[in-house]
Formats: C-alpha cells, sequence, structure tokens
C-alpha cells in the first residue's frame, strides 16, 4: 500500500519514554507500547469530567502546560482522575499528494433527487478509504441512506446551496457517520476515524419521512467540518464525540476538532450537540430553530472554544448550554424568546463579550439571559468569568440559582421589563436578577445608576493609597480619598461645597 502509515516509524518521544516506565502498560498490535485506558471495560462517566482530569497515568501534573493553565480555579475538590492514550489511527497524516479524487457522478450517482445513491456514494468513499482522499460532489440533490466516514476521507460539495445529501424515507439513521461509531461509543474508546473533513454541502434529514435521524454523527478526532448546512434532521443536526486522552503520542496532529461556518438548524434535537473531542473550536457557527438547545457542550467537550456563534429562535429552548468544564465563548451571540440564552452548570466556563438578547417573552414560561444551573458535583458551578450585554429578558438577566462561588459576574444591563395590553409594565417582570451569589463571587451588575433596585456590585476588599485633597466631586455625589495628616493615615469624605469629613483615622 503505496505511502501507507508504518507503525513501526514511530519515534519514541521522552513522554513516551516515561509511560514505557509505567504500570499498566500493554501491546497492541502493530504498535509499539502505548499506556492502556484503565476502565476500558467500564467506561468513564464524561459527564463528570474536569479539565484536571485530563491525565498520563501516573503524571501528578496536567499533561501539558496549556490544560495545565486551563485546570479549573473554582472548585474547591481536586479530582483523581486518570487517562491513557489510546492507539486509533495515531500518527497517520493526510492523504498524500497522489491521493485520488473520485467524482460522486464518475461512480453512477445520480443527484437527481429521486433515485436512491447510497451504493453508488459509498462506492466512492471506500475508492479513497484505503489510502485517503477525496470524494467530490457535484450540484445536486443525493437521495441517500447512511454513509460511512472513514480516516483521512475528504468529502467536499459545490457549496449548501449547490450540493444536498438528504435522507431517503424510512432511512431512520444519520446521513453521514463514523466508522464504528456505535462500537467506539460504547467503548468510550480513544479511537475513532481522524484527519477527515466533510464541506461545502447541505445535509437534509428529511425529517417528515423518518423516525429517527441524525445530519452528521462523528465518534472521532482531528477533523475539519467547514461551510456546511444541516438541517430538517429528526434529531440533532450536528452531533460529535470523543474520548478523554489528554495528548497523543507523535508524530500526531492531536485530538482537536474544527467546525467553522457551520450551520444547524430546524431540527428535531439540538442543533449542535458537542461531546468531544475536547479543546476543540468552533468559529463563525449558526443554529436556530431547533426544537432542542442550540449549541449543547457536554461530557468530554471541556476546554472547547467558541467564536462569533449565534444561536436564535423560538422553541430553541437553550441558545447556549455550558455542560462542560472550561467552555469558553467569545463574542458570541445568544437571542432567544422564551427560555434561556446561557445555561452554564460546570466549572470555569466563560461568556466574555458578545450580548444576550431576549424579547421581553411574556410567557407562559420564563426568559432568563445567564442561568447557573447546578452540576453534576456540588461545588458546581463555580469559577465562571461574565462580561456581556443582557437586554430584553422577560423574567431576569441574571438567575444565580447553583451558583457556587469563585466567579467574576459583569454585565451591563437593559431590562425595561414586559408590557402588557394596556402598554403598561408588568410588575416583577424585568429582574436584574433571582437568587444570591454566592460570598465568594464578585459581582457588577449595573444598569446606570438611576434606578438601584437594578444595580447589584458586590466586590472583595480593596486599597486606597494615601494621595492629596482631590477636587470637588459633582452635584449630589461623594469622592472617597485616603491622606496623611501628622504621619497619620485618614479615609476621607469630600462633598460638592468643598467639605471634607474624616471618617476615621489610625491610631
Amino acid at each position: 500500500m503505496r505511502n501507507a502509515w508504518d507503525p513501526r516509524r514511530l519515534v519514541d518521544s521522552p513522554r513516551l519514554a516515561a509511560l514505557r516506565r509505567l504500570p499498566g502498560i500493554r501491546r497492541i498490535p502493530g504498535i509499539r507500547e502505548l499506556p492502556h485506558l484503565p476502565g476500558l471495560n467500564s467506561p468513564p462517566n464524561v459527564d463528570d469530567l474536569r479539565l484536571d482530569d485530563l491525565r498520563l497515568p501516573g503524571e501528578d501534573a496536567a499533561v501539558i502546560a496549556r490544560r495545565r493553565a486551563l485546570t479549573r480555579i473554582g472548585a474547591m475538590v481536586v479530582g483523581a482522575g486518570v487517562v491513557g492514550v489510546g492507539a486509533g489511527a495515531y500518527g497517520k497524516s493526510l492523504a498524500p499528494d497522489d491521493a485520488p479524487t473520485v467524482d460522486a457522478r464518475e461512480v453512477g450517482a445520480t443527484g437527481d433527487g429521486e433515485t436512491d445513491d447510497t451504493e453508488q456514494l459509498q462506492k466512492a468513499i471506500d475508492a479513497v478509504r484505503e489510502d485517503g482522499g477525496l470524494v467530490y460532489l457535484p450540484p445536486g440533490t443525493y437521495v441517500t441512506r447512511k454513509l460511512t466516514l472513514y480516516s483521512r476521507v475528504h468529502l467536499r460539495g459545490a457549496g449548501g446551496d449547490a450540493t444536498t445529501l438528504r435522507l431517503a424515507p424510512g432511512a431512520n439513521s444519520a446521513i453521514l457517520e463514523s466508522h464504528r461509531f456505535d462500537e467506539e461509543t460504547a467503548a468510550r474508546s480513544d479511537g475513532g476515524i481522524t484527519m477527515f473533513s466533510v464541506r461545502d454541502l447541505a445535509l437534509d434529514g428529511n425529517k417528515q419521512h423518518n423516525e429517527r435521524g441524525w445530519g452528521l454523527r462523528i465518534y472521532g478526532y482531528g477533523f475539519l467540518v467547514a461551510d456546511v448546512i444541516t438541517f430538517n434532521c429528526r434529531d440533532d443536526g450536528v452531533f460529535s464525540d470523543w474520548g478523554t486522552a489528554g495528548d497523543l503520542p507523535s508524530p500526531s496532529h492531536q485530538m482537536e476538532a474544527r467546525l467553522t461556518g457551520v450551520r444547524s438548524h430546524d431540527n428535531g434535537g439540538h442543533g449542535f450537540h458537542f461531546t468531544g473531542p475536547h479543546d476543540s473550536m468552533l468559529l463563525d457557527c449558526l443554529s436556530f430553530k431547533n426544537a432542542g438547545t442550540g449549541f449543547r457542550m457536554a461530557g468530554a467537550a471541556l476546554g472547547t472554544l467558541m467564536v462569533n456563534c449565534h444561536a436564535w429562535g423560538i422553541g430553541q429552548t437553550v441558545s447556549f448550554e455550558l455542560a462542560a468544564n472550561g467552555i469558553g465563548c467569545m463574542n458570541c451571540f445568544a437571542d432567544l424568546s422564551g427560555g434561556v440564552g446561557v445555561r452554564i452548570s460546570r466549572n470555569d466556563c466563560r461568556w466574555l463579550g458578545g450580548l444576550v438578547l431576549g424579547h421581553n417573552h411574556p410567557g407562559p414560561g420564563t426568559e432568563i439571559g445567564i442561568q447557573f444551573a447546578p452540576g453534576s458535583r456540588p461545588e458546581e458551578p463555580a469559577g465562571s468569568a461574565i462580561d456581556t450585554k443582557i437586554m430584553n429578558c422577560g423574567t431576569a438577566a441574571v438567575d444565580f440559582g447553583a451558583e457556587r462561588g469563585m466567579s467574576s459576574i459583569k454585565a451591563l444591563l437593559a431590562q425595561p421589563g414586559v408590557l402588557d395590553a394596556s402598554g403598561s409594565i408588568v410588575a416583577g417582570s424585568g429582574l436584574g436578577w433571582l437568587g444570591r451569589p454566592s460570598p465568594t463571587t464578585q459581582v457588577e451588575l449595573t444598569s446606570g445608576i438611576g434606578d438601584v433596585t437594578r444595580n447589584l456590585v458586590i466586590r472583595p476588599s480593596f486599597e486606597l493609597r494615601s494621595e492629596g485633597v482631590p477636587p470637588r466631586p459633582s452635584a449630589a455625589a461623594v469622592r472617597m480619598f485616603v491622606r496623611t495628616v501628622d504621619g497619620r493615615t485618614q479615609l476621607c469624605a469630600r462633598f460638592p461645597d468643598g467639605s471634607i469629613t474624616v471618617l476615621g483615622s489610625e491610631g
């Protein structure tokens, strides 16, 4: 097999050399010694993972520096999780330069929107399976049952408006599914398919004629999905899962997946249901009008970063669900009409910049901007970092609920409240917050300074340094300062008329 990966080319690294001296090493056919995944027959509970659970056997520190930097700050209990390194397709490269390109039409696929093209499409994929390669789908609508994807197979259409894969009536399956999906998911392995891509096409789940169905269902790592539209599925539009290895031995391009410019809408489940691989990246993705959550990040998705993502739509009960440790959302937009904009239930999650926008939903039900919900451990969620703007949430901007402390929650609020039929504000609507934050959490919720009932500011102790007498404050204000008189430090207040009152003095 030309240019095939040869496991004998696996070069020792200091990490592998150290691992080889550890207990629990087993032989894997075709590959030299790699650590055994402890508890392979009893898979780990991925819903209970934390960032500091990503370790190699016997290590006390996190696997590498960037994971060490992400280890959670908020929780009070340090985990003892131990994770090994599996052997699935490690070291395999992208398809070689002379890898084949197969045009689906040339192997008999019609793309006429009526003929079942499953056999021809799978034949095109299988043609490049051994050495890797590209399968091109020209413009058209290809009716298909489940198609199986493999490592280093790159599926490319002519654009989401030109190439569509439509699930055949009664197929009740995913349109695209990774090889051995059921077996790998059950084992929680660190294998699965890798170094593949899907791009420039649409996936139509045809839910009107299927009782089950997914657009894309993956157990794998190190893949790319770009400029794909997945819609009209009975279940999730995109489902991705993987194991818990913290690092892969060289040669490897590592585990992180990338989803860029993916749109998922009008599905019967979640728009994006992402439970791994960890530390992945979602960029410029859109999820709307799904029956479940827009973006659900859970299980082994810990450390995943989302940038410029947008979720919206009536009936989509939660826009962003951060149910894995260390999820970071930068400049994202939670656009809701009833339900919850951002729900946080694990430690060290971040929502920075962006916007949480409600529609002053009158009910039934509630409309909450950011909600802290109970996690899988008593000390969760904690260590959150919030800095954003929250507007027009009919019930409340923030529900502190289960918030467990060590967080920084800062938001600029615009909460006018819900209007009744006469145009009057409904009493008790448009609140700034519900519940009480933990005593160890810093809070700054403000909507100007005109209405003290809508502002909540809680800060830790701070230090004022001695200075000269400051200028007078503006009308109806006071300026606090510290000065030193005859060697003694004084805490003072200066008023608009220029007078100074000493509030306290040392000694």
